[in-house]
């Protein structure tokens, strides 16, 4: 072991711990590395065509817990377009003829001690025959763009639109500056899968949430308030009575994720049995809402009442598209017997909750969008509580403490139906006492007897 220890100490200090080295361009990890940056660079330029390396003018190398590479090099623009062509396959790609063929870049790109690169700065200027070599500024935003696209497997389908998309979601960072800058609780923000969306693109495809769909003079029962103290925190995750975090997909069918997650709860507390419902049931066959293209909680009771129950997941497993209803009455697990709206007062909200068990309610998704994690608590200008327009589960509540100033951050647990990979695995945390978001503005809950 002391053996060891002595050769990876001298074998650092050779190598040159911390201090740039240059080394021979023709190095297998050099080529690599210029391979990566020349890829990566293709999806910057503004260009339908892919580009080439040309030459490797010159390369350094920095230890550090893995490996920095600082290369100067030349690429060119091919005849080949990145549309019709891999990458992979640009070996067969011939140079352009002309002036603004050839560009000389500077790289510096990390290599992890797992062996992946990553290309961090690059500064490139294009190769003219006459005057001044003109600098490319590649903002920071291209990279961000680029690291997005590549996290979560976004294909565009053409050069223009993948210029579009960048625009959204140039927009789209400053809306998540904006969401920092004034947040007010404990939450980040920062670049989700949804980050190359438009308000309304995201709205129809990823909410849901239609007040406008409440039939005229509607007037649900209203639920009767528990008067027993509650404890300062409770979870009912905790009970056995929450099903796993789903995805609504390119759909908007959060009301009916609401809804069953709502039953999944009811069914739980009452007939000790926690069952997966159906929400494609809802999509295909609730005759009052509108499937993906949206609905409400309220709706969607009465229509279970109708249809006389739901089925299970894997008897009618989610598809994320309207579809001819397939509801077959033999395979219903569960039924409601009515519904009933609960206080807009969040004290009473959560006794009710303790007492009976996790809520369906309407929110105003804009903080969603981008969340991350933590307690989140923006201003009314960024989430307005008159814009319902998201479906979402409230199963739990506590209290963050902070000693040290003697205060506390009270805060709601929501079940989102983005997948486990949004948020805090799924979940949502939210500010709780001064409707945040109009949280409280649509409380309900199914009845079971």
């Amino acid at each position: 072991m002391m053996k060891l220890i002595i050769i990876t100490i001298l074998c650092t200090c050779v190598l040159g711990f911390g201090g740039w080295y240059e080394v021979d361009v023709h190095q297998e990890d050099i080529l690599k590395a210029a391979d990566y940056g020349t890829k990566t660079l293709g999806y910057q330029l503004n260009t339908p065509f892919h580009i080439k390396l040309e030459h490797i003018h010159k390369a350094k190398q920095q230890v550090v817990a893995g490996m920095n590479y600082r290369l100067d090099i030349t690429v060119g623009l091919t005849t080949c377009k990145k549309d019709e062509v891999k990458y992979e396959e640009i070996h067969q790609c011939e140079f352009q003829d002309g002036d603004n063929t050839y560009r000389k870049c500077e790289l510096l790109l990390f290599r992890n001690l797992k062996g992946d690169y990553k290309l961090t700065k690059f500064d490139c200027f294009e190769k003219k025959n006459e005057g001044t070599p003109k600098k490319i500024t590649f903002h920071k935003e291209r990279m961000m763009f680029y690291d997005f696209a590549m996290k979560y497997n976004k294909e565009y389908k053409s050069e223009e639109e993948r210029e579009a998309r960048f625009r959204v979601f140039q927009r789209n960072l400053r809306k998540i500056n904006y969401l920092n800058d004034f947040e007010r609780g404990t939450a980040k923000y920062g670049v989700t899968a949804f980050a190359d969306l438009t308000e309304t693109e995201f709205k129809k495809y990823r909410l849901g949430l239609r007040p406008d769909l409440a039939p005229e003079n509607d007037v649900m029962p209203i639920a009767e308030i528990p008067v027993d103290p509650i404890p300062q925190s409770f979870d009912w995750r905790e009970k056995d009575v929450v099903s796993e975090v789903k995805d609504q997909g390119q759909c908007g069918s959060c009301w009916a994720f609401s809804t069953t997650g709502n039953i999944e709860g009811q069914w739980a507390i009452k007939k000790k049995k926690l069952v997966s419902l159906s929400e494609q049931e809802l999509v295909d066959c609730d005759k009052v809402d509108e499937g993906c293209n949206g609905g409400l909680p309220s709706n969607a009771y009465k229509e279970i009442i109708r249809l006389g129950g739901l089925e299970g997941e894997k008897d009618y497993p989610y598809e994320g598209t309207d579809d001819k209803c397939e509801f077959n009455k033999t395979d219903v697990r569960v039924y409601i017997n009515s519904s009933v709206a609960i206080s807009q007062n969040e004290t009473e909200m959560a006794a009710w909750l303790v007492k009976n068990g996790p809520i369906s309610i309407g929110i105003n998704a804009n903080a969603m969008q981008f969340y991350f994690g933590g307690i989140s608590h923006p201003w009314k200008f960024l989430c307005s509580p008159d814009n319902l327009d998201h479906g979402v589960l409230i199963v739990g509540y506590g209290v963050h403490t902070y000693p040290l100033f003697k205060t506390t951050l009270p805060f709601w647990i929501i079940k989102n139906s983005w997948g486990a990979s949004w948020g805090e695995q799924g979940y949502y945390r939210v500010y709780r006492g001064d409707g945040t978001c109009g949280l409280n503005k649509m409380a309900t809950s199914s009845v079971i007897n």
